[in-house]
């Protein structure tokens, strides 16, 4: 029994040791994400602070879930626009920005880009939606990361939004953002 009993601290003793944590590991970026089905376009418009713009583009009638989508075409050439200020979306600033969407067009490779734009900045990226679309006729979700600048300042405005280049007729519905925040990136 004694043997037992002295055996105790040495066992609690070397459980507490463990593995050290790594000095260098980096932490892991917090993530932000704005989601909408686009289901509620007038609480969406009305939110304060702002950040959906564009509800024109917004009607009833075919979507991938629900019944709006944001309709694009030779008048409406920008979709439904998500623009806000960094400062109101996280106390960390962005290092990245995932933008994703379901996207409908009848014809492949239909033209139009995911815009993500920091006028302050100068900062303007974009994809093709194309690159999804090997056929038309269907929903396709499109999906892209955009590294965004260093010199980032939570009065900075960005805005993230499809650009349909009046070349297509397309649907966007399902839009989702995720900015990945770093901890060293604070205000």
């Amino acid at each position: 029994m004694r043997g037992i009993l002295s055996m105790i601290p040495a066992i609690v003793l070397l459980s507490a040791c463990g593995n050290p944590p790594e000095a260098n590991q980096p932490e892991k970026p917090q993530i932000v994400e704005i989601i909408t089905d686009l289901e509620n376009p007038d609480s969406l418009l009305a939110a304060q602070p702002l950040a959906w713009k564009n509800g024109s583009t917004l009607r009833e009638g075919m979507a991938f879930s629900g019944k709006f989508a944001s309709h694009l075409d030779a008048e409406n050439e920008y979709s439904f626009v998500f623009e806000q200020k960094l400062g109101y979306i996280s106390t960390l600033l962005p290092a990245r920005i995932t933008y994703e969407a379901q996207v409908y067009s009848e014809k492949p490779a239909p033209g139009g880009y995911m815009v993500v734009s920091i006028d302050d900045k100068g900062y303007y990226q974009s994809y093709p939606i194309a690159d999804f679309f090997a056929r038309g006729g269907d929903w396709r979700k499109v999906r892209s990361t955009y590294e965004l600048p260093d010199s980032l300042e939570p009065a900075d405005l960005i805005k993230v939004y499809i650009w349909n280049n009046r070349e297509s007729e397309l649907l966007v519905d399902d839009i989702s953002l995720q900015f990945e925040l770093i901890p060293e990136k604070k205000q």
